[in-house]
């Protein structure tokens, strides 16, 4: 059986990593063939992976049955498409969130001739199986500081983004104690429950009301995820 902690950080160097010439992928989570007993998802929160794509690549990838999925540009743009026809150009500050109930293919390619492009992509577990494919490209501004913004909220799940001064405070109730909370460091470093995050370091934590954080860099951005256990 594997033991589960009230708390557990992610370090950033400890990721899977897939590497090739075209394509860098580092997982938070078991992904693929990188496998190992201290990653196993965190509740419904599947798939965490950072994705670097060369110029004028592509790939493709699979979403399972019964997955709500986040794509989120963090440098440059990617081109979109799947097998249901939906097709768009996403930029940093969009978001693009997808829900399957049946199994997708989609491809990203990067368009840009000398510079590579970065994204998180993001796998949650749908709770209920009673929803149709589902598809929202949304605008993120950025430019609001000091606060979380709301991403996306699907049943028990809920995705926030914040941009933060350094020293800037921030907290976070959950909505049901019953759930977890998930951080992720996506720039700068913080300070989340006495635990030090740096760049794309995570922390998962249960059987908590709420968290508090401190910005300890300038333009320092966090993802917090709330998600069911069960």
């Amino acid at each position: 059986m594997i033991k589960q902690f009230p708390a557990q950080i992610y370090k950033s160097e400890t990721r899977g990593v897939f590497r090739s010439e075209k394509y860098n992928c580092f997982a938070t989570f078991n992904f693929d063939q990188y496998q190992d007993l201290s990653r196993i998802p965190f509740g419904s929160l599947q798939i965490l992976n950072e994705e670097i794509l060369a110029p004028q690549h592509c790939i493709s990838r699979v979403i399972k049955p019964h997955t709500n999925v986040i794509i989120l540009p963090l440098f440059g743009g990617i081109e979109y498409k799947d097998n249901l026809g939906n097709a768009e150009f996403l930029r940093v500050e969009q978001i693009r969130v997808i829900t399957a109930d049946e199994e997708m293919t989609v491809e990203i390619f990067n368009p840009y001739e000398n510079e590579n492009v970065s994204f998180l992509t993001i796998h949650f577990q749908k709770e209920k199986q009673c929803f149709k494919n589902y598809f929202q490209k949304s605008e993120i501004d950025l430019s609001i500081k000091n606060k979380l913004i709301r991403l996306i909220e699907i049943e028990e799940t809920v995705c926030f983004i914040g941009v933060y001064d350094g020293r800037k405070e921030g907290f976070y109730t959950l909505k049901n104690p019953d759930n977890g909370v998930f951080v992720f460091a996506v720039n700068g470093a913080f300070e989340v429950e006495d635990r030090l995050l740096e760049a794309r370091d995570g922390l998962s934590m249960k059987n908590t009301e709420a968290i508090e954080w401190e910005a300890l860099s300038e333009n320092a951005i966090l993802l917090v995820f709330e998600v069911p256990l069960v």
